[in-house]
């Protein structure tokens, strides 16, 4: 990332006018658009901004489609973008607001037929752009393809880790059981699969991009993956963050039976429902109905876990001793050997859920 300092250049002065020419020479049609949804991060999206501009590729189009932000995103990316117009800026106006409303409104706005998504507190390494386009080029009958993610803080590699995807083996079953194999950052699309795909789904309050992959796998989208780590994830908690809404927000919650319903819906129509993927939906009810008893809610969270003895996903004994182990989940726990006993339970009830996933740098696996 270069260490530069972005100059704010006057739309109107000569200095814009020729960076204008200077990138309208290089550009004609960008091969690949970034989309990056933000809504009041403006130091962070310009660190990010500046990972795509230092990109060994130059044939690219970086859209920021900007969710309501008020803390001057929309004047710093106007005067970055005077210096370079490849940088192009979009207000939603639409009534749904969220980033996945804003990653679909970049995919319909770019020409490019290649597409990555990267939030705005996110950065890419240098060459990312051009690996990425030659592997498609290379690859026509590709739908996609995915990367490795690092995980930093304030700095690239400053924790020594990398986001551990297994890159063989069935990744239908990880998504089912929530060990997520990839993130957002991690594909390169093809323009043309996230339209067939129907892009994000914007009634979704969240998991919008498990859906998305879960839908491209049962699809049968043709894809490969790779190990090289070529982007880096700010690894940091934000209480306004989807990802820990999604674990205590009773909207949230309520959302997310409605989509295991999908899920299991595309199973049965696309791919092939067998024990193990049903196994994995049963853990992510639990996974819900432990996220109802976090709120106090014991009600809610029995009335989630029930469905998988109404939809026939489990065993009745899979069910009962789910349902006494929901409800010694409200008991005090000050020793954690309630906690203790759940995990050996999902170890022998085959729930497998949320493993470790962060290996550092050298191959050691983290908890």
């Amino acid at each position: 990332m270069s260490s530069k300092p972005h100059i704010a250049v006057p739309a109107g002065s000569p200095a814009a006018s020729s960076n204008r020419r200077r990138y309208r020479g290089n550009v004609r049609t960008p091969r690949i658009a970034v989309i990056t949804p933000t809504k009041d991060r403006c130091a962070l999206l310009t660190e990010t901004i500046t990972s795509v501009r230092s990109q060994t590729y130059t044939e690219w189009e970086h859209w920021i489609i900007d969710d309501g932000s008020t803390d001057g995103t929309e004047e710093t990316v106007a005067n970055i973008s005077a210096e370079d117009p490849r940088i192009r800026y979009l207000k939603r106006t639409s009534d749904i607001t969220g980033a996945s409303v804003c990653r679909n409104i970049g995919v319909r706005a770019t020409t490019a037929e290649l597409v990555v998504f990267l939030d705005s507190d996110d950065l890419l390494d240098n060459h990312c752009l051009e690996r990425r386009v030659q592997l498609m080029e290379r690859n026509p009958d590709l739908d996609f393809a995915t990367f490795q993610s690092a995980l930093f803080l304030n700095k690239k590699t400053d924790l020594g880790r990398i986001y551990d995807g297994e890159l063989l083996g069935d990744d239908l079953l990880r998504f089912l059981f929530f060990e997520v194999p990839w993130v957002i950052t991690a594909p390169v699309w093809r323009r043309s699969t996230l339209l067939r795909l129907g892009l994000f789904d914007e009634s979704l309050p969240s998991w919008q991009d498990v859906d998305l992959h879960i839908r491209a796998i049962v699809s049968r989208c043709k894809y490969l993956r790779f190990p090289e780590v070529d982007h880096h994830i700010r690894w940091q908690y934000e209480a306004t963050k989807v990802s820990v809404e999604q674990r205590r927000s009773p909207k949230h919650l309520e959302a997310a039976l409605l989509l295991l319903k999908k899920f299991e819906h595309l199973v049965n129509t696309n791919a092939s429902m067998n024990w193990v993927r049903q196994r994995a939906l049963c853990s992510l009810y639990f996974f819900v109905a432990e996220r109802w008893v976090e709120n106090k809610t014991l009600g809610k969270a029995l009335s989630a876990w029930r469905v998988i003895a109404r939809r026939r996903l489990g065993s009745g004994f899979l069910w009962l001793t789910g349902t006494f182990l929901l409800c010694l989940y409200r008991m005090p726990d000050p020793g954690g050997i309630v906690a203790r006993v759940v995990n050996k339970w999902k170890g022998w009830m085959r729930l497998r859920t949320n493993p470790a996933l962060l290996k550092s740098l050298n191959g050691q696996q983290l908890g």
